[in-house]
This record gives C-alpha cells, structure tokens and sequence, in this order.
C-alpha cells in the first residue's frame, strides 16, 4: 500500500528519466546477444553458475472508464541470478531484479503510460453541480484528483525490492537435516488461480495483481527454514504406527513482516498516486453503496505496520506419504496481508469543497474521534447532509446553516463559506492470522480416462483460519437506537465497533489431466490441464465488508470459485498456449489470461503474446475491482 506524498519533478528530471528509460531498452538486444558469451568469458568454476533475464514490454489497456483504448502494460525486468556451492552441504544464492513500468510526467503534472486514469481526470460527482463548472463545461476548481504512475515506474527499493534472494542453505550430509537462511520466498498448498495455504509470502499485487505468475507474485522475507528428514533422524515410529510414511518437517520463521502490496489510485491529500488499472480504486465515501462517490467527503489514508522484531511470523508443515499419495499438515501464525481500516478522526476543511488543505484561505479545522463520528452519525450534522445529497433526496433549504457556517451547495445564495471534510484512516496490518491446513495430492491409477488411458491426479486442500477480521459494513447508530448506518459511513466508529471476528473455511478440490482430443489422430502432445473447484464458507457473515474501504460488497456466508488452467505446446513445443481462468459462481465475475508464448534462438530469446480480460459488477469482489483492466501486451525476454 502506498500513501507517500508525490515527488515533484523538474522538466529536465523528467526527460533525463525518459531518456534513460528508453536507451536501457534500446540496449536490451545487444546486451541480451553477448549475455552467454560474457558468462563464458568470466571462466567461473564448475561450482558456480549464473543466469539471469531481460524482458521488455508494451501493449494497450482496452474496455476502458470512459471507452476506448489507451497505453497499456510496457514492463521491463532486469534480473541476474548466481548459485556458489562450495561443498556438498553449502549453497549461496542471490537473486537481484529491477521492475517498472514506462512512465513520464507532461508539465501539467498528468501521466502518460499506464498510470492513466480517465475515469479519474474529475470528480464524479461535479457534474450535478453548475455553478462549479464554467460555460464550457470544464471544472473551474483545482484539479483534485492526481494520477501520477510513479510508483509503477520502478521498484527500486534495493532491501525491499530489488533482492529477490540472498540465501545461504547447509545441509548435512546424511540428508537428516538442512538450514536456510537469508531472504527467500517458500510456496506452500497446491491451488492455482486462488491461495489456500500458500500463505507464508505476502503478495505483491502492484503491477499485473492475481494474473502474475506466482513466483513472481510472492514477496520474499527475511526468514530461517529448517528441515527435518524425520525417517532418517530415527524418529519415525510414532508417525508409521499411524499410517504416516516417510515424515518429514519444515520450520519457517521470519522476524521481521511485510504484508501485501498494492497501490490505491488515491486522489486524497496525502497522495496523489495511481497504479495505472490494477490499482485499487480510490476510497468512494457514500451511505449504502460506493459506485456513486460521496461529495465534500474524502479520506487520508496512512500504514499502520508491524516494525517490532517480536511481531515475528512461524510456519510449519509435516509431509508424508499416507494413502497412496502425498500429504501434508500446516500451521501458520502471523499477520494479515490486507488491512483492516480504523477511523482515527477527520479535518473540517472551511474554504474549499474538495478536501485541498493548502488551498488559498482554506482554515483546517482538525477534529477526534468522538466528534467525527457525532458528526456523521449524529442527526442534522454535516454528513448527514450531503449523504441526502448523494442519495438525491436533499432540498434547497435543508440543512441551511450547518456546522462551522458551511455552504448548503443545493442554495447557494443562503450564505455560508465552502467546506469539505477528510476522514483519517489507519490501513491497519497488525490484526494476526491463525490458520490450519492440511493438502493432499494422488494420482489415481485406478482410474483410466480417454483415448490414451490417462490417470488424473487429484489435489485437495483445506484451510481454516481462526479469527479472520472483517470490517463491518452495518453498525448501530450510537445516537439513534434501532438505527443502522449503512455502508462507509458505518466506517466511521471505534476501532472495537469496525472490527469483527469470524471463523473461515476454504476448501479446494482438483484434477490435473493430460487430455488427448478425440478424433485428433494427429496430436503429437498432450494439453494439460487443471480444474479446481473452491468453496469459502465464513460464519455469520451477514453485513461484512469484502474488504473495506475498495471493495464493498458483503461477504457470502458461502463463496465459490472454479479456476482452469490448460498448456499445450505445438511445432516441438516452439509455441505454447498457457491459459488460466477464474470463475466467481456467486458474484458472476469471470477472468481470463491467454499466453502464446515462443521460444527462438535455442530457447534463448522468448517473445509473449499475453491477453487479460476481466468481467464482473463495479466492487463485487476481487473480480470486480478489475472490471476495467483489461489489457494485451508483446513482451520480449531474453534468458541466459
């Protein structure tokens, strides 16, 4: 989550960015050409090794806010890798990337690139309010709404980002024990689309979200993993006595958390950032819905983090063979990855109607909890107002002075000064995660299906997690009993009243099948497939938030999703079709990603055609929240 404040850039800063930008990519392909023959004229060891990619895209954003298409995903990726192994029981890895985005600034401070935001470029709202348009239609207020894409343009962060690994890994000899250390990502559970178990790494959602490749989408963390082989350690009875074979265990502590990543196209004063499509879509403040957008409401949102080192995460999974197959049995105790959102007070801005604190005679009128929420849920306050007004019910003449002597904006001539209120919330990662699991994988050779006699593979996989947080979009009205506040206005209350608690069940169930066409004498490989099919139940789930303050909708007391994925390679595998798609049964959101990947040059070079398609209802679950993301990029990549 992002909510620094925009970095001005000069106009030569701005071209000298640009320029680099583009002579980097101008001098992927030589670079790319003498990669191999560098790494050969290093002479390394035969206990060295050394690789790496380059990768360059561009493409166009389609299904847009406001139609058409535009600028789309361009990324670049420059990656080098190194394993040293001294000994047999010694292996050091490093790992370094650099990722981002084109990106530049015109002078008026708007993005070009995939940091464009149309549907951002004014308020929603204004256009029900003449007097605060010119003639000509155009808004005559400063441009609130920022939608800079500079945090696309480069990861740069060298701790946080740019390390992908840096490892160190003993083993003994006897294969009894292993110790890893350093920074590094672990990939529990067998989903594909969704994560069950796969839960020890957060994710980094800010360039590609769910459509990223799962390696790439796991944030690696600062942690120790120790292995135990527990057959060979001798301590094997207890666990064959109860049918368990071959156990081992694996112990994953990481000191210090991150959580998930992601970028809010937050218009609010103390960012003006945008995540291009994939970011999460700015906090729309409205009674009962969100789609509408709340006018003279905003929100200031800020982290609120784990920085302690006893605020430390543990993992562990017991492995074994049980029934004719693998399985395993998780447990996890840490943090959440989203947040949970806590209103700590709000600013009365008197002077401007559109949240600007630095406005020219704008007074700042900063006010507490308490009378923040008196004055949103108290009757005849100020927020009551324009929650009449947004729901359309308001006359001119309601509400003619409101606190602080403010402008009634449906009678403007009654008196009265502009005024403009902005919400503080904590993005609050310090809620813990309690979860058991267990997965199971088996392929089933009692079973032969189609022409060529196939055995599917079965894949099962649980979670429960205890305690799972959720916002509350219902409260009770503290000030009118038998009254209930209604959907981000029920945002505004106590950290206790937020904040409820229920237990949660997932369940996956799936198949991977290598599937030959009928009729399809010719076929010369098969198309693999998976399909997994998930259930989600949370108990008590009336009136919770998906997740608060993006994504409105309430959560279902019981959710289900099916994800497919297929590959299938042609002309000896120099072409392959990689496809995944996700089905949400119960919001009705769909989403599809469509590769045609080549591989020329002895493997080396490797073009992409990718395709990303997203169908689903405004803020009905993660689906919709990408509604208007579809896009389609060429990429090349260089491997060496």
């Amino acid at each position: 989550m992002n909510t620094k404040n925009k970095k001005t850039k000069t106009k030569s800063q701005k071209l000298c960015l640009l320029g680099a930008t583009a002579f980097s990519t101008v001098l992927m392909v030589p670079l790319a050409a003498n990669a191999q023959s560098l790494a050969e004229a290093l002479d390394l060891p035969d206990n060295v090794w050394v690789g790496g990619r380059l990768t360059q895209g561009t493409g166009v954003y389609f299904d847009r806010y406001g139609g058409g298409t535009g600028v789309g995903p361009s990324q670049f990726v420059a990656q080098f890798q190194a394993e040293w192994t001294p000994n047999s029981n010694v292996t050091v890895v490093s790992d370094f990337w650099l990722r981002g985005d084109w990106y530049y600034d015109l002078d008026d401070g708007d993005s070009i690139g995939p940091g464009l935001q149309d549907f951002t470029k004014s308020p929603p709202f204004l256009d029900r309010f003449d007097f605060l348009l010119s003639q000509d239609g155009a808004l005559t207020l400063p441009e609130p709404f920022g939608n800079s894409g500079e945090e696309n343009r480069i990861l740069d962060d060298f701790e946080q980002d740019v390390i992908r690994e840096l490892s160190i890994a003993f083993a003994d000899s006897e294969g009894r024990a292993s110790l890893k250390l350093g920074k590094f990502q672990r990939g529990w559970g067998q989903a594909d689309g969704l994560r069950l178990l796969d839960i020890l790494n957060p994710q980094d959602l800010r360039q590609r979200s769910i459509f990223t490749d799962t390696e790439d989408l796991r944030i690696p963390q600062w942690s120790a993993a120790l292995s135990l082989d527990i057959d060979q350690l001798g301590l094997a009875a207890p666990f064959e006595g109860v049918g368990l074979k071959d156990p081992s265990l694996e112990v994953i502590y990481t000191p210090v958390v991150r959580h998930s990543e992601f970028i809010v196209n937050n218009p609010t004063p103390n960012s003006s950032t945008s995540g291009g499509p994939f970011g999460l879509p700015f906090p729309r403040l409205v009674e009962g819905q969100s789609g509408f957008g709340m006018p003279l409401l905003g929100a200031r949102l800020s982290d609120k983090e784990t920085d302690d080192w006893e605020d430390s995460e543990v993992g562990i999974r017991l492995k074994f063979d049980v029934l004719g197959g693998q399985g395993t049995i998780n447990g996890f105790y840490g943090f959440q990855d989203l947040p949970i959102v806590v209103n700590t007070g709000a600013t009365v801005h008197i002077g401007t109607f559109i949240g600007d604190p630095n406005a020219a005679g704008v007074i700042n009128v900063p006010i507490d909890l308490p009378t923040t929420i008196g004055a949103t849920n108290a009757p005849g306050q100020y927020v009551d107002f324009i929650q009449a007004l947004a729901a359309g019910t308001a006359v001119p003449g309601d509400f003619p002075l409101i606190p602080f002597g403010c402008l009634d904006i449906l009678d403007p001539g009654a008196g009265g000064v502009p005024c403009s209120i902005t919400a503080d919330f904590d993005l609050d990662y310090t809620l813990r995660q309690k979860t058991v699991g267990f997965s199971f994988t088996r392929d089933m050779t009692e079973i032969r299906l189609g022409r060529k006699d196939v055995s599917p593979v079965l894949r099962l996989e649980a979670a429960y997690e205890f305690d799972k947080p959720f916002n509350k979009g219902v409260i009770q009205n503290p000030f009118v009993p038998g009254r209930m506040t209604v959907g981000t206005p029920a945002l505004i209350t106590t950290r206790d009243d937020t904040i409820a608690r229920r237990d949660q069940l997932s369940v996956m169930v799936g198949f991977d099948y290598n599937f030959w066409v009928p009729g399809w004498e010719s076929q010369r490989s098969s198309i693999f497939m998976t399909t997994q099919f998930f259930g989600i139940h949370t108990e008590d789930a009336d009136g919770l938030l998906f997740q608060a303050p993006y994504a409105l909708t309430n959560v279902e007391e019981n959710q289900g999703f099916i994800t497919q994925t297929y590959t299938k390679g042609f002309l000896n595998d120099k072409v392959t079709l990689d496809g995944l798609a996700i089905w949400d049964m119960d919001k009705g959101g769909v989403a599809i990603r469509q590769r045609i990947d080549f591989s020329v040059g002895g493997g080396n070079w490797k073009p992409r055609i990718e395709v990303g398609y997203f169908s689903g209802k405004d803020e009905q679950g993660l689906l919709g929240l990408y509604n208007k993301s579809d896009y389609v990029e060429f990429s090349l990549t260089y491997q060496f």
